[in-house]
């Protein structure tokens, strides 16, 4: 059989749909006779929309957030919305001449628009495509009959996906794909030592996601007085929240921008105070962290959370200035601290980047024997 070519589709809006795309790409690449790209094709040929969209989604989120959650919940339940038909009518002619230029043997989207797009094309193409949601929570966009698989993180889903008229045989629960480095189980004090803190003392992680999205600097503003905390601040891609925390920050607070090694500082961690993004619960869970889930994006973060507090491993915190009492009582509290982890180990989903690559590979090697 020639060599297996996989195309990986993402898009720039947030930072998880190309962190899911590069953990497959990671994955893929340890097999045999298979090359795999990661694109971005809108991206690429519209960077202008691109970034208007991305910057239109960004102030959404910071002025009007119940306006993003208004939407998202409105067209939550509507298969074959009309909105994604125009937006895949709109630009199909070039994904579809793209996708047909590279002749990939199967095309993986990790975000729900370049997913409609190509199920618009999908009669054109003749190649197998896959979805691969990042979130807990199933919304419609993702849904179109053309599609020919989806992986998602839980049986939950793939309960809600049969109740929107998706077949068992198309829906893998593989769990959500994140680096592989998150697998890997080290030592806490020796990697804690290795990032500069001390081992005597608790070591609390504050995130926001790879765009370093909400209320982080008021988060900060009320832990860092407790100064038998030693806590790290991972800005992601932020600069200026980067430079306000900075600004404001006490001897007990080191701040970080964008960062290669979360799982180290997720190792190192004894809770976590977080949004409820779908990679960034995802890789706590495989570290079994405990979380603290603060300004959730109203839609799917706040769907991500329902998740979380059903299966109880994580606590939310709805007034920030008590999140330092929170996460006290949390850290005094080692039985509830045990069974959080315990239940984590119980529904986390390991290698998931692996699985995704078996099935597809499996099902492309199918479907030649077949012809």
């Amino acid at each position: 059989m020639d060599k297996i070519k996989i195309l990986i589709l993402y898009e720039d809006i947030g930072t998880g749909h190309k962190r899911t795309a590069m953990a497959l790409k990671k994955a893929f690449e340890k097999r045999d006779n298979v090359e795999v790209f990661v694109e971005n094709p809108l991206g690429e040929k519209f960077p202008s929309l691109s970034y208007l969209t991305t910057r239109i989604y960004l102030k959404t989120l910071k002025l009007t957030p119940e306006l993003w959650g208004y939407l998202y919940e409105m067209e939550r339940d509507k298969i074959e919305s009309r909105i994604n038909k125009l937006i895949g009518i709109s630009v199909y002619t070039f994904i579809k001449d793209y996708v047909l230029n590279l002749k990939p043997d199967a095309v993986i989207c990790t975000h729900p628009f370049s997913c409609s797009i190509l199920s618009h094309v999908k009669r054109d193409l003749n190649i197998p495509i896959y979805a691969i949601l990042t979130d807990y929570d199933v919304h419609a966009y993702w849904i179109h009959h053309q599609i020919d698989g989806y992986f998602v993180g839980s049986s939950e889903m793939k309960n809600q996906m049969n109740l929107m008229g998706v077949s068992d045989d198309k829906i893998y629960v593989t769990g959500i794909p994140i680096d592989e480095e998150f697998y890997v189980k080290k030592d806490k004090f020796e990697v804690r030592q290795k990032l500069g803190f001390v081992v005597d003392k608790p070591f609390i992680l504050v995130m926001g996601g790879g765009l370093g999205l909400g209320n982080i600097k008021k988060a900060v503003n009320v832990i860092q007085s407790h100064k038998d905390l030693q806590i790290a601040v991972i800005c992601g891609l932020n600069k200026n929240l980067k430079s306000k925390i900075e600004e404001i920050a006490d001897d007990n607070v080191s701040v970080y921008g964008h960062v290669d090694n979360v799982h180290e500082f997720m190792e190192a961690a004894d809770v976590l105070v977080t949004k409820s993004g779908g990679l960034t619960v995802t890789e706590a869970i495989t570290k079994k962290l405990p979380m603290i889930i603060f300004d959730p994006i109203p839609g799917q973060e706040e769907r991500n959370l329902e998740y979380l507090l059903k299966k109880r491993i994580a606590l939310r915190i709805k007034d920030i200035e008590k999140l330092d009492k929170k996460i006290i009582d949390l850290l005094g509290d080692s039985k509830k601290l045990n069974e959080m982890k315990e239940r984590m180990g119980e529904i986390g989903i390991y290698h998931s980047a692996d699985k995704v690559c078996y099935i597809v590979i499996n099902n492309i090697k199918k479907d030649a024997i077949r012809v």
